[in-house]
């Protein structure tokens, strides 16, 4: 927890928000997608920064926000996503296969 505040410190230092979604990468869930979403719509007028450690969560998510939210091409926003990881197990239901 201290990482986080510290995190958020320093964001705040140079204008950024930092929002911070905890996901389980064993268990991400249909809450954890409607968080991310909440902050995309917040965030909308200004450039986001999404990050994850191995870019797994954010390129699943960002394929769902695309997909669902923002209307692009199933086919289109799918090969983004495999450009970055083929999900499996938990996450291939995540996304919806």
């Amino acid at each position: 927890m201290k990482n986080l505040y510290r995190m958020s410190g320093k964001c705040s230092r140079i204008g950024m928000t930092y929002i911070h979604i905890p996901v389980d990468f064993q268990n991400p869930t249909d809450g954890d997608f409607a968080q991310f979403c909440s902050a995309m719509e917040q965030l909308q007028e200004v450039p986001v920064h999404v990050h994850c450690i191995a870019n797994y969560r954010v390129s699943a998510f960002f394929y769902r926000y695309r997909r669902e939210v923002l209307g692009t091409d199933e086919a289109q926003a799918r090969a983004d996503m495999e450009q970055v990881w083929q999900p499996k197990g938990v996450w291939a239901a995540f996304v919806g296969r």
